[in-house]
């Protein structure tokens, strides 16, 4: 037991984090797997997808998928080795919305049909990427300890929208992308 006024962890100690923390950070990476037949279906590989529709019915449609890959995240966050939750649930909530213009999900369907009419938020691959990138952010954000709200903003916020409508610009040309 350490003594008042000691380090927690001094080189040579054991890494802070036990198994549970490990475990479920392990959780956080499966999650992302859970994406892989969506991303591989928008990219014109439909077979992983129509395979997990076929297998599980509509608990294996894309926006299934993205509510599992949820919930496990949200499981790695409460039981992970995250240290603030405002990045991340921040985060979420912003990829969510990237998502949501990438999947025609029900509720937001509306969301969905408006991201389509602007020309830049049109392809589904680059909202999706963005969602994807930006749950990878709130990820990294949540050990940094001494990042503040004006960090969580700008590098969750304006960073993947910038991304966004760059991307949404420049790429579909070069590529032969269409919406």
């Amino acid at each position: 037991m350490k003594k008042a006024g000691e380090p927690l962890a001094v080189a040579g100690d054991k890494p802070v984090g036990g198994f549970r923390q490990k475990a479920f950070n392990l959780v956080g990476w499966i999650a992302f797997g859970l994406l892989v037949p969506p991303i591989l279906a928008m990219a014109g590989y439909p077979q992983a997808q129509g395979f997990i529709s076929e297998g599980l019915g509509t608990w294996g449609s894309p926006i299934a998928l993205v509510a599992y890959f949820y919930a496990l995240l949200f499981l790695r966050v409460f039981f992970g080795s995250d240290q603030r939750y405002t990045p991340v649930l921040l985060g979420y909530a912003l990829s969510f919305i990237y998502f949501s213009c990438a999947l025609d999900i029900g509720f937001l369907h509306w969301l969905y049909r408006l991201a389509h009419q602007v020309p830049f938020l049109s392809f589904n691959v680059l909202n999706l990427g963005a969602g994807i990138a930006t749950v990878f952010l709130a990820n990294a954000l949540s050990g940094w300890k001494k990042a503040g709200v004006v960090a969580d903003i700008t590098l969750l916020v304006v960073l993947p929208a910038a991304a966004l409508v760059a991307a949404g610009i420049f790429l579909p040309p070069l590529f032969g992308l269409q919406p």
